[in-house]
């Protein structure tokens, strides 16, 4: 089991929006959070009938005996935390404490957010057999309610800040039943908290009587799991019968492994990995590293301010980026996963020579037959998309181009590159010039008077 593998998938997974680019509190898209995983209470669920009160994970274990099976089930349980400035008692701050959006105390920046904490329910060895088998485990997330006072100094403190979490009460439900030649294994992840809101308007107050980022780990000794993704053909029946609501269950670990499962609120493919070039978490995993990084280093001093008093994490990828090295940045240009383990192409050759054999003209003096049409860079065309790989086909139908290369992939499969011929910024030597492949027969070409040529 690569128990530490699975961890760090579902660390990205838990903070996956936890804080946005620019990762300022003030930003839109940091004002309306939570919305991954999120887990509410009942009675706002039916209520509304927006966010799930409930998650529920089956899969599939292969056992000759008894399999123990743990069950680790994470989230974050929402906190608010307040700031608040000492002012005159009066009616609008009886007790001479005022909530502000930001306070500055001595350079400090304090700033009201919504933070979180990780919460862990695990329970371990749980029989699995052939054998109909249900357990229900209560999981209380605590209350609490704290107080930082904020001094500058003097005798009056400046400031202060609170920080309140709300009771949240949660079932686990785990139960095993016969499925075909295999075990099923039901996991229900429920937030039975007492609640009376039935609005969608009382959404901010749902929030703290919720599940944030909720998942599941599951790992099996004694007895192995199965993708649900690519089962093989004897659970394929299985596999379709295992009902998964509001997640989704991957295996995870090490590309043959079969003890570790994830049930994640985002859609995976089996044995994902965080990108080795990564120089940690940026709570947008489905970005581009090196796009963030870039971005992160153009904001300006005061918007990295508030950014590092928005939240920890923040504050710690505004500064991982401020010192980024040339040699990161470079890392993180791309890499080219498909050659990482060959040492050599399969004919033989240095990669240079089997990526561009010298034989081969280059793709601008390339040519390509269509019937009885040669084409090559400079004949004009009329595109006609049939394969629908893009939005854009809809758009480029019927309309005229020119040919600036004859490309073909590792496979001799021929892609022919074209400049349409209203492109503003088509003329040769543009540095916005950008061509458009088409499969062969997507193109028909003209001749001399923009008619059809064949």
């Amino acid at each position: 089991m690569s128990a530490p593998l699975a961890e760090q998938i579902a660390d990205t997974v838990l903070y996956e929006g936890y804080v946005l680019y620019p990762y300022r509190a003030s930003a839109a898209k940091n004002r309306l959070r939570w919305q991954v995983g999120l887990v509410t209470p009942r009675d706002y669920s039916e209520a509304t009938g927006s966010d799930p009160w409930f998650t529920q994970t089956e899969i599939l274990v292969n056992t000759d005996d008894v399999a123990a099976l743990t069950v680790r089930v994470r989230c974050l349980h929402v906190q608010q935390r307040i700031v608040q400035q000492q002012v005159e008692a009066d009616h609008a701050a009886r007790d001479g404490w005022q909530t502000v959006d930001s306070l500055n105390v001595d350079g400090r920046q304090l700033v009201t957010w919504e933070e979180a904490v990780v919460c862990d329910f695990v329970r371990e060895r749980l029989p699995v057999d052939r054998m109909q088998r249900a357990w229900s485990f209560e999981w209380v997330l605590n209350g609490s309610d704290t107080v930082e006072t904020i001094s500058d100094g003097s005798e009056r403190p400046a400031g202060r800040i609170l920080r309140r979490r709300n009771e949240v009460v949660s079932m686990i439900r785990v139960e095993t039943e016969p499925c075909e030649h295999l075990v099923k294994v039901r996991v229900r992840v429920e937030n039975v908290s007492l609640s009376e809101l039935s609005s969608l308007d009382q959404r901010n107050a749902a929030i703290q009587q919720s599940l944030a980022g909720t998942h599941a780990i599951l790992s099996v000794d004694n007895g192995v799991f199965l993708s649900l993704l690519e089962p093989p053909a004897s659970a394929r029946t299985a596999a379709a019968s295992c009902v998964n609501l509001h997640t989704w269950p991957v295996l995870v670990g090490s590309s043959d492994s079969t003890a570790v499962m994830l049930s994640s609120p985002i859609i995976l493919y089996d044995y994902p990995q965080v990108a080795p070039e990564s120089p940690g978490d940026f709570c947008d995993a489905t970005e581009i590293d090196e796009m963030l990084m870039l971005r992160i280093q153009t904001l300006t001093a005061e918007e990295k301010r508030e950014a590092r008093a928005t939240d920890e994490r923040a504050a710690r990828i505004i500064d991982r980026a401020d010192a980024a090295s040339a040699e990161t940045m470079n890392r993180l240009h791309g890499a080219v996963r498909h050659f990482a383990n060959a040492s050599s192409p399969p004919s033989g050759e240095s990669w240079e020579t089997f990526l561009n054999p010298p034989d081969a003209p280059a793709p601008d003096a390339a040519w390509l037959d269509i019937g009885p049409i040669r084409i090559g860079n400079g004949s004009r065309v009329r595109l006609r998309p049939t394969h629908r790989a893009d939005s854009m086909d809809m758009c480029l139908a019927g309309r005229t181009a020119t040919v600036a290369a004859v490309h073909r992939t590792l496979e001799d499969k021929p892609f022919v590159a074209v400049i349409l011929d209203d492109d503003p910024f088509g003329a040769a030597g543009s540095r916005y010039r950008r061509a458009l492949f088409f499969h062969p027969d997507e193109i028909v070409p003209l001749d001399a008077d923009g008619r059809d040529d064949r």
